[in-house]
């Protein structure tokens, strides 16, 4: 698995959004998962961690 560099910023703009989210991350063996709609096959998506 690629290794991304996290770099922490406390505002995010973004452009062409075709839908928002909210999920919660769950155990999946030795590693997380999180579950999205079937629709969402094959596209990229990005994923934010917030503090909450």
């Amino acid at each position: 698995m690629k290794k991304v560099k996290i770099i922490k910023k406390s505002v995010l703009t973004l452009r062409g959004i075709k839908c928002f989210l909210e999920r919660e991350v769950k155990p999946f063996g030795t590693s997380a998962r999180i579950d999205f709609p079937k629709e969402f096959i094959g596209k990229k998506v990005y994923v934010i961690i917030t503090d909450e």
